[in-house]
């Protein structure tokens, strides 16, 4: 069955349930219109039934991205909520309840309730949510919305024969930018000849030809079921469960061969089943309560992982794992006691533990395989809350609390040895054979060998605030606490940058009914967060930074680790230009050249070192203010005015690179005016603005290179410095590499409504809104990088007196992206009698937006990624609807 047809079915069915409904219904809708109608208006429950029809006009994931409205077509509004048992008059307690919302659509739910007051009670309910993400996305693979991606049979290696006949490159998918002209390596100017001109040919052929849509969207679907009953006046048990799919796919990003980071973007499957359960038993006086309940999570993931081929080697084949399925217990105890009207204290702890033993994705090339087949997780989590309220005196009233959590993660640690993705052994050894009790030659140097750091953490806060009445003006403050500490209980050096941060917090609020149409409220917080940073965490990655390497490395009389503690350095190493004078003995080992601690020291091929200075912004010392002010003032009935303004400013103070500041403000205008009883007019208009400076380094590797291509090129144009000796001499510490990004986001939006009441004999209301959105992104970039002139190579003639060898590129703002939505809906409700209403709608949305990020994704446009041609959001939509309501 098309959608088309599901949608038409789903119209059809709707329609087709209402005269049963009413057949059902009928009986009570007879005696309701027997009785006398104001009596029945305070003394009986009030239902209603709405079933109707709409049209949407075109297809778009993004208007329909969580509404269910994202396919042209008509769709089926339905929407009941049915009330049942005793009048309000009479002496029954019982109480029934049968509500349900968009049935037509595919963001649907059902809820059904039965109670019968002091006794029990008995709930059930259903949701079903679709999330829309993209349905431009195109992808070569077949087996899209499985867990086993191919490429077709005829797929050819993108390259670019012209400039390498071997190296992946995905400019050849178009035929214009694969054709373009490069530099012979005699620095000549030559475009493809006849029979790169015919591989080119074939390669847009073959894979860009396979290129295909796929819609990518997951969907959730959740049932409930709950009950709770009255043992006793005093006591209720109660139990609940929640069964909860989720189904589809969602874009990941993934690296296919990491030999040149190339990558491809993939639509993960998503396939989950996860359990909720709840039983609760509560006692409750009026003085005092206790409460005991149990909690447990179950998550199954039907998908193990994904496997996809590789675009520069099809016999190549990548897997990543999913979520591994776990459970989650807990049990708690929440209990409370009022010593006075003016003494309250309340508290509340938990136990929980979560299990993580999935069977780990294992792979033949695996040098030594897994070192087991299970993480074997093991998570425990104690919390625990204290709160006291105390009001000592008539105007003042003053809160206490304390929280505690403590998660111990118990799971191993283990070492695992791999290569990573489709990567070959190297030639040359690794210098941890022997440490890991291998012959020579059994690993390669670019071998991973990383250790898992499963981390704890302890939370410590405490809370104290007043507040003070003043008649119509009321003072309010406090100072907040928090310590956390962080470690991994069996890593062999601490593993996190923070293993203590304290943050203390200090604010205040004034809130102030100046007349009886006027009301102030402005507030002000201050906090400081300090964190004891380790910049050399890393090495808790790489248990081998704490064994000497051995063959081939020679000399070495201690480890990445030991020469750190020796230095005082990071993996960064020091802050030096090339040496003058050759380094010795474990400097030469450690610090070649005053650069990096070479990676393969410490049994890697990625640099998992930190720049000095770097901070993570959630790890770093940071100042807040916060400010925030609103005005309610209502100078007439028929006139109200609101405004809001609110400022936060983060100043990481003590981090030299990485997120430095940054601070939004924001404000806001809403305006009510009645212009009678039956035309009410609405207008509102707000501003957000952010900000945020970040800083990096993109330092290069000293060496004492003098020349590129020849000698005699060795001019520099640009940077800080002339000539190329200098440059490659200060590679690590050239000012000019360092750079900075600021950016700023502006979002305005204004809205206007209009109602009309009473219209054709105060049987018609119309109402319009109207809204308009505008969001801007601007990135400032400052810094810039080197580039060799491309006619400087080994083979071509010396460059001409004056002609640099080597340019300097200043870095250029990057292009603003813009989003500008225009939103019109219209509505109108026609009363047919007492008890029926007409209700018309039309609504209309027009979004456009620019984004520079989407030209990277078109054919032609990229080296190393895989394209998608997905395109920014850029729709108009109608919607066009009609329902029918009943009221008994």
């Amino acid at each position: 069955m098309s959608k088309n047809q599901q949608q038409s079915s789903s119209v059809a069915i709707t329609l087709a349930a209402l005269p049963c409904t009413f057949l059902l219904l009928a009986p009570a809708v007879l005696a309701a219109d027997a009785e006398d109608p104001a009596v029945a208006e305070l003394t009986r429950t009030k239902s209603e039934v709405e079933v109707g029809t709409g049209y949407v006009s075109q297809d778009s994931y993004k208007f329909g991205e969580f509404n269910g409205l994202q396919q042209k077509g008509a769709f089926g509004i339905g929407n009941f909520d049915l009330l049942g048992g005793g009048g309000y008059d009479s002496d029954s307690t019982v109480r029934w309840r049968l509500r349900g919302n968009d049935l037509g659509l595919d963001t649907r739910d059902l809820e059904v309730s039965y109670r019968d007051q002091g006794k029990f009670r008995v709930e059930a309910g259903y949701d079903q949510f679709r999330w829309n993400q993209s349905d431009s996305y195109q992808s070569p693979y077949q087996g899209l919305g499985s867990a086993n991606l191919t490429l077709p049979a005829g797929w050819i290696r993108p390259v670019v024969p012209q400039l390498s006949p071997t190296q992946l490159n995905y400019r050849s998918l178009d035929p214009v930018a694969g054709a373009g002209s490069v530099i012979s390596p005699s620095g000549a100017v030559v475009g493809p000849n006849a029979a790169q001109r015919a591989t080119l040919a074939s390669i847009v052929a073959a894979d860009a030809g396979a290129f295909r849509h796929f819609n990518v969207h997951a969907e959730r679907k959740r049932g409930d079921l709950g009950f709770a009953l009255n043992l006793t006046r005093s006591l209720e048990l109660s139990a609940s469960v929640r069964h909860e799919t989720r189904t589809g796919t969602s874009l990941i990003g993934a690296v296919t061969s990491a030999i040149r980071e190339n990558s491809v973007e993939l639509p993960d499957l998503i396939d989950t089943v996860t359990d909720q359960w709840k039983l609760n038993l509560e006692f409750s006086r009026p003085r005092y309560f206790l409460h005991a309940g149990y909690y447990a999570s179950l998550f199954s993931n039907n998908v193990k992982g994904i496997s996809w081929q590789d675009p520069n080697d099809p016999t190549a084949v990548a897997r990543f794992a999913s979520a591994p399925s776990n459970q989650f217990h807990q049990v708690n105890l929440t209990g409370g006691i009022s010593f006075s009207p003016a003494a309250r204290l309340t508290a509340d702890a938990s136990y929980g533990r979560a299990r993580q033993d999935d069977v780990l994705l294992s792979d033949a090339s695996l040098p030594l395989g897994l070192p087991e087949g299970s993480a074997d997780a093991l998570v425990i989590t104690r919390t625990g809350n204290l709160k006291l309220n105390l009001r000592p005196l008539p105007r003042l009233g003053v809160q206490a609390r304390y929280r505690y959590d403590y998660r111990d993660n118990r799971t191993p640690v283990r070492t695992f040895v791999f290569y990573d993705v489709n990567m070959p052994r190297a030639a040359a050894n690794s210098s941890f054979n022997g440490a890991l009790g291998l012959p020579p030659g059994t690993l390669g140097s670019n071998v991973a060998i990383f250790a898992d750091r499963p981390q704890s953490k302890k939370v410590n806060e405490a809370d104290l605030d007043a507040d003070y009445s003043l008649g119509r003006q009321r003072l309010s403050g406090g100072y907040d606490w928090q310590k956390i500490e962080r470690w991994c209980g069996h890593s062999w050096y601490g593993c996190v940058n923070a293993r203590e941060s304290i943050e203390r917090t200090l604010h205040a609020d004034w809130h102030a009914d100046l007349l009886d149409s006027l009301s102030v409220r402005a507030g002000y917080a201050y906090g400081e967060r300090r964190v004891h940073y380790d910049p050399n965490a890393w090495l808790a990655l790489v248990p081998m930074a704490n064994v000497i390497p051995g063959a081939p490395t020679v000399g070495a009389t201690t480890s990445v680790y030991g020469y750190l503690q020796q230095t005082g350095l990071t993996g960064w190493g020091p802050a030096l230009p090339f040496p003058t004078v050759p380094l010795t003995g474990d400097a030469a080992i450690f610090s070649p050249g005053n650069n990096i601690v070479p990676q393969s020291l410490y049994g890697s091929r990625d640099n998992v070192s930190e720049l000095p200075g770097m901070r993570r912004f959630n790890l770093a010392d940071r100042n807040r203010d916060r400010a925030r002010f609103s005005l309610d003032f209502d100078p007439t009935e028929r006139l109200s005015l609101q405004t809001n303004l609110e400022f936060d400013k983060d100043d990481y103070n003590h981090s030299i690179y990485g997120l430095l500041r940054d601070q939004t403000w924001s404000g806001s205008v809403d305006a009510s005016f009645a212009i009678n009883d039956r035309l009410i007019a609405s207008a509102f208009i707000s501003h957000e603005d952010l900000r945020a400076l970040t800083r990096g380094d993109g330092y290069t590797t000293n060496t004492n290179a003098a020349f590129v291509g020849r000698p005699g090129n060795t001019l520099v144009s640009g940077g800080c410095y002339a000539t190329v000796l200098e440059k490659n001499t200060n590679g690590k510490i050239d000012p000019c590499l360092i750079w900075t990004a600021e950016s700023r986001d502006r979002a305005d939006t204004l809205g206007l409504s209009l109602l009309k009441k009473g219209l054709m004999k105060s049987r018609l209301d119309l109402g319009g809104e109207l809204t308009f959105s505008r969001q801007r992104t601007d990135i400032a970039v400052n810094g810039g990088s080197y580039a060799n002139n491309p006619f400087a190579l080994p083979g071509a003639p010396v460059l001409p007196p004056g002609t640099p060898a080597i340019l300097f590129i200043p870095a250029a703002d990057l292009p603003p992206v813009t989003t500008r939505t225009f939103t019109l809906r219209l509505q109108g409700r026609y009363a047919l009698s007492r008890r029926a209403d007409l209700r018309l709608f039309y609504w209309y949305e027009r979004l456009k937006a620019v984004d520079f990020a989407y030209d990277g994704l078109q054919l032609g446009t990229g080296t190393e990624q895989l394209p998608t041609l997905e395109q920014p959001w850029d729709y108009s939509v109608h919607v066009f609807g009609a329902a029918f309501s009943y009221r008994f």
